[in-house]
């Protein structure tokens, strides 16, 4: 049904442990279409309702009653009310965030665990900016499995608050994703763990959101995919779950692909400047966005090929930019995302005078919820009033100049369009 090939040289390769993260190259799973093709029933595929059990065909499943699942549907695809007018596209939300730990890892984690749990193994072990620590807590608890996360210090702690829940054990660095990633592959190795994380098989999972969007739209590819960009492997998945698709014949073209990265955090975009094919890595990040500040994206090249394979693009939007677009979906949208997800909004933001992108059917992928970092939109708030418990003092507060126009805050066009330096304090007026 599947092999696990080098990436770069596609390549049969085989681990001799949990360890399915390649060294000089990352590995892939080549899933065998043909296979595929003769055991599924395509109309009754296509007229099934999406979720993710939907797709055990197309994953590295041994045995479906191993599937390690918490019973998702699918997230929603949401269309613009507002943005994609003033854009001048045909705008949809992919809102990733109603996975079962708010964030797409889920999809990840779930095949994840159900290799390990195929493969024998006694704990989980993994390196995490968050989203990743709060997911295969969760779905380790669902297999009764233990799960060691080693997280980067400065991590927000809501996110690592799910994992003490999930029962996962916290262990904190000094230093960057990659030095967590690092001591995470070696305790792995030592102990026989079964090393989580953006490998191979975690693709699998992902790859199951671009399943979704197809199906949503029934059966018509978007013209453009936006993906934020950290490790690079959900815009790897998004590629492969496209190409899958067409493969099966359930699509005519993969969409283009779009990859953000925060200005902080860019070595993807450095890469795609300067056409290269390999990812040289950042001696640091600065960004607020914490689930996309990675230095060294362990995927990069996957998303490199997913950019260039479908003519699409990278590029990097400023943290100002970022909290403009997250102000943006909440207030315009209805849509509380945590930063990393408000950079696709922000790069079509900044890229509208340029056109390319007009009348385009496109989806922004919106990776976590807003509730993963309230810290950013706190930190930036104006204490609210308080006043005495009357109908009275309402009124003094409500007749008072915080609602004329002059104290009014400003629309969220108005403040992405402000310097850098007025786009924060504009935002910090919510």
């Amino acid at each position: 049904m599947y092999r696990l090939v080098d990436f770069t040289s596609k390549q049969p390769v085989q681990a001799g442990d949990l360890v399915f993260a390649g060294v000089d190259s990352p590995w892939e799973v080549e899933m065998n279409i043909d296979i595929i093709k003769r055991s599924i029933n395509i109309d009754h595929f296509m007229s099934t309702p999406p979720c993710l059990s939907k797709y055990l065909p197309l994953m590295p499943v041994n045995a479906p009653v191993n599937f390690v699942s918490l019973k998702e549907h699918a997230t929603p695809l949401v269309k613009s009310k507002y943005v994609g007018q003033r854009l001048g596209l045909d705008l949809y939300f992919k809102v990733e965030g109603k996975n079962p730990t708010g964030s797409f890892k889920d999809r990840g984690s779930a095949v994840e665990m159900t290799v390990a749990k195929e493969l024998g193994a006694k704990a989980v072990v993994l390196a995490s900016t968050g989203n990743m620590a709060a997911s295969c807590a969760c779905y380790a608890a669902a297999a009764n499995m233990p799960c060691f996360v080693i997280v980067p210090e400065g991590v927000p702690l809501s996110k690592l608050a799910q994992v003490i829940s999930f029962g996962g054990q916290i262990v904190q660095v000094k230093g960057s994703y990659n030095d967590a990633a690092n001591l995470a592959y070696s305790i792995a190795k030592e102990k026989g763990f079964y090393l989580a994380g953006d490998y191979a098989f975690r693709v699998e999972g992902q790859k199951t959101a671009a399943f979704e969007m197809v199906d949503q739209l029934l059966y018509q590819a978007p013209e453009v995919v936006v993906v934020p960009m950290g490790c690079g492997t959900n815009m790897a998945a998004y590629a492969k779950g496209f190409k899958e698709y067409h493969q099966l014949g359930l699509v005519d073209k993969p969409p283009t692909l779009v990859g953000v990265q925060a200005q902080g955090a860019r070595a993807v975009v450095n890469s795609y400047e300067k056409k290269a094919a390999g990812i040289e890595p950042l001696k640091t990040c600065d960004t607020l966005a914490s689930a996309i500040a990675v230095p060294d994206p362990v995927d990069g090249v996957k998303a490199l090929a997913a950019i260039y394979d479908t003519g699409g693009e990278a590029g990097a939007v400023s943290d100002q930019e970022i909290l403009a677009a997250q102000y943006l979906l909440s207030r315009e949208e209805g849509l509380f995302v945590e930063t990393a997800s408000a950079a696709t909004v922000a790069y079509l933001m900044k890229t509208r005078e340029r056109g390319q992108f007009t009348g385009k059917k496109v989806v922004c992928v919106l990776s976590g919820d807003g509730l993963k970092e309230p810290s950013v939109v706190l930190n930036a708030a104006i204490k609210p009033p308080t006043i005495d418990p009357c109908e009275q003092a309402f009124n003094q507060w409500y007749d008072s100049d915080i609602l004329t126009d002059k104290a009014r805050v400003p629309t969220s066009f108005e403040i992405f369009e402000d310097t850098d330096e007025g786009a924060y304090n504009g935002f910090a007026q919510i």
